[in-house]
C-alpha cells in the first residue's frame, strides 16, 4: 500500500491494473504503462474521487462533452514515478468509446480551450501549451490551480496533462508533481509514446 499526497490531500492506493466504474466496462491492465516502461515501477489503483477532474479532463463542465455518452470502458492508475530530484505522481487514464466518440471528445476539448487565454473554471486555469505533441489528435495542457501552504501562504500549483487519441481510445497522462511541487511536462512527453503503444492494443481486443 502506498500513501499518496497531493495538495495536502491524502489517498491510499492498492496494487491493481486499472480502476473500474460500475456504469461502464473496464479497460484491461495491458493497455496501461507497464513496469518495463517505468523503470520497474508498477501503477496502482485509485479511488473514485482521486484526480477525478483528469479522468478525463472536462474543462468548462461536463455538459459541453456529449462524447461522454459514448464512453464504453475506462480505467485509471496512479504511478509513484522516480525522478532525478525525488519522485512525482503520474495519473494515467484510458477510455474507449463507441463509434467516433474518441475523435469527438478531442474536438470538444479543443473547442473548450481557446488558443488565446484558455479557460478558467472551478478546477483552475486550463491552457493549451502545444498541439500535435503525440500525433495529430493530441494536446499538451497546463492546469494552474490556486493552493495554500499549511501556514496560509498562497501558491500556484501546475499540473501538465497530455490528452491523445489512438483509434477509439483516449489516453490522458498527467504529472501532478509531489505534495506542493508542480509537475513537469518533460516527464509525460517522454512517456506518452509508450502509453499510446499500450493503449493501441485495445484495437485488437474486445473491451
Amino acid at each position: 500500500m502506498v500513501l499518496l499526497v497531493s495538495g495536502g490531500a491524502l489517498a491510499l492506493a492498492e496494487p491493481v491494473q486499472a480502476y473500474r466504474r460500475s456504469t461502464v466496462g473496464v479497460v484491461p491492465g495491458s493497455a496501461f504503462l507497464q513496469p518495463e516502461d517505468l523503470g520497474g515501477v508498477a501503477g496502482r489503483q485509485v479511488d473514485d474521487e482521486y484526480a477525478k477532474y483528469l479522468r478525463p479532463p472536462l474543462p468548462g463542465g461536463a455538459a459541453r462533452y456529449r462524447s461522454q455518452a459514448s464512453l464504453r470502458a475506462e480505467g485509471t492508475i496512479v504511478i509513484d514515478y522516480p525522478t532525478a530530484d525525488f519522485h512525482t505522481t503520474l495519473v494515467e487514464h484510458v477510455g474507449t468509446y463507441r463509434g467516433a466518440g474518441a475523435a469527438r471528445y478531442l474536438r470538444e476539448l479543443r473547442r473548450a480551450l481557446p488558443r488565446c487565454g484558455g479557460r478558467t473554471d472551478e478546477v483552475g486555469q486550463w491552457t493549451v501549451v502545444r498541439t500535435g505533441v503525440a500525433g495529430r489528435d493530441s494536446l499538451l495542457i497546463r492546469l494552474r490551480e490556486r493552493w495554500e501552504y499549511p501556514d496560509g501562504q498562497p501558491l500556484t500549483h501546475t499540473t501538465y496533462v497530455i490528452v491523445a487519441r489512438v483509434g477509439r481510445a483516449v489516453v490522458v497522462l498527467a504529472d501532478l508533481g509531489w505534495e506542493y511541487a508542480s509537475g513537469n511536462r518533460a516527464t509525460i512527453q517522454r512517456l506518452i509514446g509508450p502509453a499510446l503503444r499500450r493503449a493501441a492494443t485495445l484495437g485488437r481486443a474486445e473491451v
